[in-house]
C-alpha cells in the first residue's frame, strides 16, 4: 500500500514538473522605484550606494543586455552619441530647458516587438509614479507611468523583466519646469531686467 501512494505522488509530481516547463517564460514587465537606499548591516556599510547615471535629455534610449536588468544584466543609458551603463539601473534626473531644471511627470518606454497582451508593468518600494498602463503601438507595446513626478536632481530605479536579450527602450519623459528653479531663475533675471530700465 505504502508503494503504490509514494509511486502516485512520485507520477503526480513528476505531471506537476513537466507542466511547469510548459509554461511561457515571465511575460515582459517594466517597474518603476524609488532611490536605493544604503543598508544598514555592517558588512553593507563598506559598500556605498552607486552613483545615479544622469538623464539629461527627454528623449532617451536605454539597453538591456541580458532583457532582465538590473536581475542578470546593468541598464545602459544611450543619450545621442553618450552612453552610460548602470549596474543597478539607477538613475537621476538632470534634464533642463534653457537652464531652468525640470520634475519629470511621466515616462513613456516603448518596446518594439512586444505583443501588449504579454506585457506588464507596475511599481517597486518608493516609485515615484502611482499609475502605469499598456497600451499597444504599430508594431509592440508602450508603456506609460504618470500620477507622480521626479524633482530635478531627483534618483529613482528602473526594473525590466522577461525581455528578448540586447533588447532596446526609446524613452520619453514628460517634463515641466520645477517651480523651484523657476523661481531663482526668475529672481536672477528680475534685477538685470530693472538695471536696463534705468540705463
Amino acid at each position: 500500500m505504502k508503494t503504490v501512494i509514494v509511486l502516485g505522488m512520485a507520477a503526480l509530481t513528476l505531471s506537476a514538473v513537466a507542466k511547469a516547463d510548459q509554461l511561457p517564460a515571465n511575460d515582459p514587465q517594466i517597474k518603476t522605484g524609488g532611490p536605493l537606499a544604503a543598508s544598514s548591516s555592517v558588512a553593507a556599510l563598506a559598500l556605498s550606494v552607486p552613483a545615479p547615471a544622469g538623464i539629461i535629455t527627454s528623449s532617451f534610449v536605454i539597453d538591456s543586455p541580458s532583457g532582465t536588468s538590473p536581475g542578470t544584466s546593468p541598464c545602459i543609458l544611450i543619450q545621442g552619441p553618450f552612453m552610460t551603463t548602470s549596474p543597478q539601473c539607477y538613475f537621476e534626473n538632470d534634464v533642463t530647458t534653457n537652464g531652468t531644471g525640470d520634475a519629470i511627470s511621466g515616462l513613456t518606454f516603448d518596446a518594439v516587438g512586444i505583443d501588449p497582451s504579454t506585457a506588464s508593468c507596475g511599481f517597486l518600494t518608493g516609485s515615484p509614479f502611482t499609475t502605469c498602463s499598456i497600451d499597444a503601438i504599430p508594431g509592440g507595446t508602450e508603456f506609460d507611468f504618470g500620477g507622480g513626478s521626479i524633482a530635478f536632481h531627483g534618483d529613482f530605479t528602473l526594473d525590466f523583466e522577461g525581455f528578448p536579450a540586447n533588447f532596446t527602450f526609446p524613452t520619453t519623459a514628460t517634463t515641466t519646469p520645477e517651480l523651484g528653479t523657476l523661481a531663482l531663475l526668475l529672481a536672477g533675471v528680475g534685477p538685470l531686467v530693472m538695471r536696463r530700465r534705468r540705463g
